[in-house]
């Protein structure tokens, strides 16, 4: 029998190993036992193929042997494209068409996968996780032999068999797709080999802090137009492979940084498998619901204010972890209301021993809110009071979880100690207090760096009350330290900002009596066009007395 070159090669390197890789164990096993009970099978090459008949069923095996195709109706390598593959292996010496035996399989395709696509796929906390686990001894177990690469990853419970070509290899999610997890098998067998290293991967990393509002918003966008064409097609009318679609959509948003939406979209992925398997369990109304749920959430994101975003995409649920005891102080709290229709107060805190800032950020839905139903102030960590009335007081904080933007948990784990009301000098060094203003430009005003990055007291050396601007509905403040370097205190008039504007307009009437009035203001720094400005969140106009 004359089997062709290019099919004999792939033949010879495809020991059992790799048949187990392209479907399992049981039906390399179950094609074994049909071979031997079938009669002499026939075989005839057209072209780079041979087509074998097994009884009523024929197969065209052909090389990669993952492309081969079968007349039966399984979409997957089924056990006859496996028994038709064993008997022509059987009709062929193992160094038959000069190809190289499974033995001598040097991975080169898996070696030259970019890690820049698996990284991108993975996100940078997975990538985090991985190489934490690989410093530490504790990372995938690999076995790699003839013609496949076995990856365990026990802290996923799956296990990936990695084949050539890359688009064969299996998972024991049974994802036809290339999953996150065969993703993040592929690099830690490049890592375990040497192909990669941590530093270089570190390097691909996006920073851990903050988002990129470019990718969220493309993500959104993307999700938003797949699901609007999921429903135009009707429920009754997708394909099955509209599972796999939802879940490459939810490993976008894993990328992104928006585990809400992540999860969102993996809980529609879960109606759509028990459609699609006609489950009992299947309700319409259920699908519908988190259909709306991933809809809705994609396109407030989508539009979300930064200081909204954090709080509308989540958190990762092991994103938190223990810091212990923190010695906190209320510096000032912010009413926010986005164009996401999420409003709500972020409350900025100063830790005393790290010399940091934690928020805590208490927003929600207004759509839901209505005249009469308005919700009660924040009460957290067993305190005997709400936070609004914490304003300026020090509290111990212990049991503290914090995830990496410094948002500090409500889980009723912690447990907080009210100190009583102290004046700011007393919590907050002088070192921590910005007078010089080219060292807040260098310090606190990174371009898209996220707020708790800017954050950042201000003592000018005088202040210049400005005429309200009426066409813009800006009030205007200018700081200038002893160098005549300034600094722009601008908030425009709007509901939420009504008692902003109000203390600010007090202290400019005080100004304008006292021009040596001192002050210090707490907000969040930012540059636009050839200005340095402050949004105000708090000002301290007697530093050392209590507020």
């Amino acid at each position: 029998m004359t089997i062709p070159g290019p099919l004999a090669a792939a033949l010879a390197a495809a020991d059992e190993d790799y048949l187990i890789g392209l479907c399992n164990k049981g039906t390399v096993n179950r094609a074994k036992k049909d071979l031997a009970a079938l009669a002499q099978p026939e075989a005839t090459a057209e072209g780079d193929e041979m087509v074998v008949r097994l009884g009523d069923v024929v197969c065209r095996i052909r090389a990669p042997l993952g492309e081969s195709g079968c007349s039966c109706p399984s979409s997957g390598i089924c056990r006859h494209r496996i028994a038709a593959i064993l008997w022509l292996r059987q009709q062929t010496g193992p160094d038959e068409g000069g190809g190289p035996t499974a033995a001598s399989s040097d991975f080169a395709q898996l070696r030259v996968f970019p890690a820049e696509k698996l990284v991108r796929q993975l996100g940078a906390k997975r990538v985090a996780d991985l190489l934490v686990r690989q410093a530490s001894g504790e990372g995938a177990a690999i076995f790699a032999g003839g013609s496949t690469i076995v990856v365990e990853l026990p802290w996923r419970a799956v296990t990936v068999r990695l084949l050539e070509p890359l688009e064969h290899s299996s998972c024991s999610c049974h994802s036809q797709s290339f999953c996150v997890h065969k993703a993040e098998a592929l690099l830690a067998w490049q890592l375990q080999t040497g192909v990669t290293d941590p530093a270089a991967l570190r390097a691909l990393c996006p920073p851990e802090d903050g988002r990129d509002p470019e990718a969220v918003r493309r993500v959104c966008r993307e999700v938003r137009q797949s699901l609007a064409a999921q429903l135009a097609t009707g429920l009754s009318r997708l394909p099955p492979e509209t599972r796999e679609t939802v879940e490459r959509l939810a490993a976008l948003a894993h990328t992104a940084g928006l585990p809400s939406l992540e999860r969102a979209l993996r809980a529609l992925h879960e109606e759509y498998t028990a459609c699609f398997a006609r489950s009992a369990a299947f309700r319409d109304s259920m699908c519908l619901a988190r259909f709306g749920r991933a809809f809705d959430l994609a396109g407030a994101l989508e539009v979300a204010d930064e200081e909204v975003l954090y709080t509308l995409a989540g958190s990762f649920r092991d994103e938190y972890r223990p810091v212990g005891r923190l010695e906190l102080y209320l510096l000032g709290l912010r009413a926010v209301a986005g164009r996401s229709g999420y409003e709500g107060t972020v409350y900025y805190f100063w830790e005393r021993e790290a010399h940091r800032f934690y928020t805590y950020a208490d927003l929600r839905p207004a759509y839901y809110e209505e005249g009469a139903r308005r919700r009660k102030d924040t009460v957290l960590w067993k305190l005997p009071c709400t936070l609004r009335q914490a304003w300026n007081c020090a509290l111990d904080l212990d049991g503290a979880r914090v995830n990496n933007d410094g948002g500090l948990s409500s889980t009723g784990q912690c447990s907080a100690v009210l100190l009583g009301r102290q004046p700011p000098v007393s919590m907050v060094p002088q070192s921590e207090i910005y007078t010089d203003f080219s060292r807040l430009l260098a310090e606190r005003s990174a371009p898209r760096a996220p707020e708790r990055k800017r954050l950042a007291l201000v003592r000018p050396a005088r202040c210049e009350p400005q005429e309200y601007d009426r066409v813009r509905q800006t009030f205007c403040l200018r700081l200038v330290d002893t160098a005549g370097r300034d600094l722009w205190v601008e908030v425009r008039y709007k509901e939420t900002e009504q008692a902003v504007v109000q203390a600010l307009e007090r202290f400019a009437g005080r100004l304008r009596r006292r021009p040596d009035t001192a002050a210090v203001f707490f907000g969040s720094v930012y540059r636009e066009g050839d200005r340095l400005k402050l949004y105000p969140i708090e000002l301290f106009d007697d530093w050392e007395a209590v507020v």
